[in-house]
């Protein structure tokens, strides 16, 4: 018996590390804790920083690069970034309609439990700041540039 469960725990054990991603309902739960979560190779890594910072820090270190990235909220910033970094899959609880659009236009697989016109600001007085700078540009790398000039 104890040979069986060893065997089963295994089996498990494989099958967990073979998933493309971790489960929705864990993703959602860890959002709430952190901001940017990193499926890759096998290894779940969390980051916590606010706005796109998540994103900008790791761009050139290939954190993004084929991974499935669990991002608290998606706007067309946040999305041109993803494409910039190469993702290959991304869920969020909140998108906007100008993030699904460069998805759908890169090719970028997307899962989210809400669609929403824009995203806001903080104070829901206006659109968010981030995705007022690339309001004009669908290119990933004009994005990469217009952030990491600030």
């Amino acid at each position: 018996m104890k040979s069986f469960f060893i065997g089963l725990m295994t089996i498990l054990l494989i099958a967990c590390s073979m998933s493309k991603r971790p489960d929705t309902d864990f993703l959602r739960n860890q959002l709430k804790e952190h901001t940017l979560i990193v499926y890759k190779d096998g290894k779940t890594t969390f980051y916590d920083e606010r706005g796109l910072d998540p994103l900008l820090i790791r761009l050139n270190d290939g954190t993004f690069k084929d991974a499935f990235v669990a991002d608290r909220i998606v706007g067309k910033a946040s999305a041109l970034l993803h494409v910039y970094g190469q993702v290959k899959e991304v869920y969020t609880p909140v998108i906007s309609k100008p993030a699904i659009k460069i998805y759908e236009k890169y090719g970028i697989k997307y899962s989210a439990d809400q669609v929403l016109d824009n995203i806001l600001n903080r104070t829901k007085t206006g659109l968010c700041p981030m995705d007022l700078k690339v309001q004009d540009t669908d290119d990933p790398a004009e994005a990469y540039r217009i952030f990491s000039e600030e």
